[in-house]
C-alpha cells in the first residue's frame, strides 16, 4: 500500500513537471527580421472602461517622424487586459505621409503594458509588433516584424 501512494505521488510530480514545461514550450515566438521603434507618450486621456494614449517617436526603416493615437479597451472583469485599434501617420524628411490602421490585445502588469498588434499601412506593408508600455516612465517600445 505504502508502495502505491509512493508511486502516485511520484507520478503527480512528473505530471506537473510534464505541464509546467509543456506550457513553455507552445510559448508563441515570432523570428526573423525586424527592427525596433521606440515612442514617448505625449498624452493620456482616461474615460469609462477605455483610454486614449498618444505617442511619437522617430522609426527608422523609412517611416521618419511618426505619431500613434491607440484607444484602450477593457475587456476584462480585473481590468488588467483587453483590445485595442489605433492609427499611425508617418511623415518622412521628403515629405511623404503614409497613414496605418493599428489592431490587436493588451494586458498590464504592474506600470507594463504589452501589446500584441497587426498595423496596414496604406502602402502595403504590414507588420506584426510586440510592444511595451511604460505607463510610469511614459514610453512605448516595439519590436516590428514585417509580413511578407
Amino acid at each position: 500500500m505504502k508502495f502505491n501512494v509512493l508511486k502516485k505521488i511520484g507520478l503527480s510530480h512528473l505530471l506537473v513537471i510534464f505541464l509546467t514545461l509543456s506550457g513553455s514550450i507552445a510559448a508563441f515566438e515570432v523570428e526573423g527580421d525586424n527592427f525596433e521603434a521606440n515612442f514617448t507618450i505625449s498624452s493620456w486621456t482616461a474615460y469609462e472602461g477605455k483610454s486614449v494614449i498618444t505617442s511619437e517617436g522617430l522609426v527608422g526603416e523609412g517611416y521618419g517622424k511618426v505619431y500613434l493615437t491607440h484607444t484602450f479597451n477593457v475587456t476584462s472583469s480585473d481590468g488588467m487586459s483587453g483590445d485595442f485599434v489605433g492609427q499611425a501617420r508617418t511623415i518622412d524628411k521628403g515629405g511623404e505621409m503614409r497613414f496605418a490602421s493599428l489592431q490587436g490585445i493588451w494586458k498590464r502588469e504592474g506600470t507594463i503594458v504589452t501589446m500584441y498588434t497587426l498595423d496596414s499601412v496604406t502602402n502595403g506593408v504590414m507588420n506584426y509588433a510586440k510592444g511595451s508600455v511604460d505607463l510610469y516612465a511614459g514610453t512605448l517600445k516595439f519590436s516590428v516584424y514585417p509580413i511578407d
